[in-house]
């Protein structure tokens, strides 16, 4: 039976409604559960406030009050105009702008730390989901030692999946929230607290463990005794892309006090982290019987790397001696077969949302200048200015740059509980919230990525309750030529050749949204039970996914991937390029989801599958020829091996940059338009090897256009 890398990603679960894709997710076997976001809903709905329906007159924020040596004008206040705008030439007055509000904001109360609590545990009380972390075991019938084989068997080798990922404002507890929230604190210790239900007391339990079929019938299976020590046991490993060579690893019981996560939620300063995979690595011990009964559980599939060993979590490398930058000996994994996620906090240190006339004054941290990220093997020592108005933090952005630096995972998958790119009307935070609403934030992130080195990136994000595949093209500001090099006008020519005088190549950026467990624009939109009981249920049911088709047809989100059957035809020549494992024979793609715009309204949960180069034998830094390739699956609510409703397929040089990725129609013009928005924080003179300017990759729609959709939506 074939190893199946995968890793399956949701968000946007209500504990009080249907929760049908847990034996799907189940069945599928994932490696891990990453959490986008709203796992529960905490806070409570109270209303809408139509008081705040209308155009208002908003001040921008100015840079200049906390940091003397920026003279940007700091435009990232949440009525800003879209990045689509075209620059006047002229230095912008900085007395404000108009904001559209409507619909009317919702009202929340906030929910107390015993609220949040509970609500986690009416979470983890539902059967589906409390038996998926339960785990279940493995298939033993691909291993060619009959002998051990019989005793796994007779072992029952028990594998549970890690569940990791961040929060968002409805499990934070707070609607649209922010760094204002008194029980920020303990709502993340709540979270750490979930994420590790049923971990603790994991060698403790007697009882049967639940497994499931591919039919989705769950099938008991009794656990056998697990040894309580925490001592680590040395388990043999070998390599897939390099047989001969053996490793020891330490198979670590998951320890919530030795999370860095969890620390930095006791400190006030968030939930957010990295978890590591090294899918190379397949569990073939010669233990003794009784050592392997001790082993009893794999976590993560045997495939998932404890932080000490993994390296890539600053707060841990600073309780060692290990000076960065990493040289090739430092590394204890797989630099070709391996997959590091990044789970971001949005709410905990969020500068708030405006509020009629009122600026967001609320920043504890130096305002305006954007960093200098360094490349991949540095010490990432630059330092970081967080824009006054932010997601992230002081804290967060440093730890974040780091940790990307330390990665040389051959996959970097970056998890926010709001989306990336998307710029949504209305433009008001209140009512729609993305990063976009933030551009220097924004700006801030996409550099970071961009600079780090970070092999083949990918965004996640939840929230919006639908999935949608997006994508951007980005290059560096400074790699466009100009006709008058003292002029960043509309005057670009060209891109600039590369050192090997071939063509210039954007680097892609792609975005996975997947967002709606319990409830999505498919049923209705809203988290609240009663909407999803008669008689509401007739109007919302009926309204919901017909508004939001609307919108996709109507509106121009040119960052939406749309596939064509010639996609198809292109994944079967690049799999068939790739070199097939020993025995391996290549059969044709049979394609799942649909051609045409990619997005999904109905209930949902993303999975990555892994394919990896079995010709990377070299598993240096550097090593290898960087071949493998990433599948993205949307999955409904169906069963029984129903296909994926959406389905894509990226190389992982097409993910880096190192080859072409087709389906590109932005125009020369599109990037230097976009990089003439004033908020890019070099637009004056746009050089800067470290700022990069991302459009959507179907190009900057026309502001007509916008207008147009914008006035439709409003009345619609």
């Amino acid at each position: 039976m074939p190893h199946h890398h995968r890793i399956a990603i949701g968000s946007c679960s209500h504990p009080s409604l249907p929760q049908p894709l847990w034996k799907i997710i189940h069945a599928r076997r994932p490696a891990a559960f990453i959490w986008g976001g709203d796992a529960v809903y905490s806070d409570r709905f109270a209303g809408r406030n139509w008081t705040a329906v209308g155009l208002h007159r908003v001040a921008h924020e100015n840079d200049d009050n906390n940091n003397s040596n920026n003279n940007n004008n700091d435009p990232s206040s949440p009525n800003h105009h879209h990045a689509h705008a075209r620059s006047t030439g002229k230095k912008k007055n900085n007395g404000g702008g108009w904001r559209m509000t409507f619909p009317p904001p919702s009202i929340h109360v906030e929910a107390t730390p015993d609220v949040i609590q509970s609500w986690y545990e009416e979470q983890w009380d539902v059967d589906d989901y409390r038996r998926f972390v339960e785990g279940w075991y493995d298939d033993v019938g691909d291993d060619d030692d009959r002998q051990y084989q019989q005793q796994q068997k007779q072992q029952q080798q028990l594998t549970r999946p890690i569940v990791f990922g961040t929060i968002d404002d409805h499990d934070y507890g707070q609607n649209n929230g922010d760094i204002t929230y008194q029980y920020k604190r303990e709502s993340n210790l709540a979270f750490i607290d979930f994420m590790y239900s049923g971990v603790d007391d994991a060698g403790e339990s007697n009882s049967c463990a639940q497994d499931v079929d591919e039919s989705n019938q769950y099938n008991g299976v009794c656990e056998s005794s697990q040894d309580e020590s925490n001592s680590p046991k040395k388990v043999v490993y070998e390599d897939n892309n390099n047989p001969n060579q053996l490793h020891e690893f330490q198979t670590k019981r998951r320890s919530k006090s030795n999370d860095p996560m969890y620390q930095r939620a006791l400190e006030g300063k968030g939930v957010y982290g990295v978890s590591l995979f090294d899918f190379s690595r397949t569990k073939r011990s010669r233990q003794s019987s009784e050592e392997l009964k001790n082993d009893s559980i794999l976590w993560g599939g045997g495939y998932w790397v404890p932080d000490e060993d993994a390296m890539i979590d600053p707060d841990i490398i600073s309780r060692t001696n290990i000076e960065e930058p990493f040289d090739e000996t430092d590394i204890n994994y797989s630099t070709t077969h391996s997959v590091a996620i990044f789970a971001l906090d949005v709410r905990s240190n969020k500068t708030p949302w405006s509020k009629g006339k009122q600026t967001s004054t609320h920043n504890t941290h130096n305002e305006g200048s954007t960093s200098t990220p360094s490349n991949n093997n540095t010490s990432s020592s630059s330092i970081i200015h967080t824009p006054a108005l932010d997601f992230l933090g002081q804290h967060q952005w440093e730890w974040f740059q780091k940790a990307l630096s330390n990665s040389y995972a051959t996959v970097n998958i970056i998890v926010s509980g709001l989306q990336f790119h998307p710029e949504r009307f209305p433009n008001d935070g209140n009512v729609i919230e993305e990063w976009s609403k933030f551009p220097r934030a924004r700006q801030m992130i996409y550099d970071m990525i961009l600079n780090s080195g970070a092999n083949s990136p990918m965004l996640v994000s939840g929230d919006v309750h639908m999935a949608q595949f997006m994508r951007k093209d980005c290059v560096r500001s400074s790699d466009i030529m100009y006709a008058d090099a003292d002029d960043a006008g509309d005057t670009a020519t060209s891109f600039k050749a590369n050192a090997q005088q071939r063509p210039y190549r954007p680097r892609p950026l792609v975005e996975i949204t997947t967002s709606g467990m319990t409830h999505s624009w498919g049923t209705s939109f809203s988290s609240q039970p009663r909407n999803h009981r008669l008689p509401l249920k007739l109007y919302t049911y009926f309204v919901s996914p017909i508004f939001m088709t609307i919108c996709h047809y109507v509106c121009p989100w040119n960052d939406i991937l749309i596939l064509t059957e010639d996609d198809g035809k292109r994944e079967n020549e690049e799999r068939g390029a790739a070199s097939p494992q020993d025995g391996e024979v290549r059969e044709e793609i049979v394609r799942g989801g649909r051609v045409g715009m990619q997005y999904y309204l109905g209930l949902n949960f993303a999975e990555f599958e892994f394919e990896f180069d079995s010709n990377d034998d070299d598993d240096t830094i550097g090593g290898g020829d960087g071949g493998g390739a990433v599948t993205v699956r949307i999955f409904g609510k169906e069963a029984n091996n129903a296909p994926p409703k959406l389905e894509t397929r990226w190389t992982f040089d097409q993910l880096s940059g190192n080859t072409d990725l087709p389906g590109t129609t932005a125009k020369l013009r599109d990037f230097v338009n976009a990089g003439n928005v004033e908020y890019y924080p070099n637009s004056n003179n746009a050089r800067s090897e470290h700022e990069w300017i991302c459009v959507p990759h179907r190009g900057l729609a026309s502001v007509y256009h916008e207008y147009a959709a914008n006035i439709m939506m409003f009345f619609n």
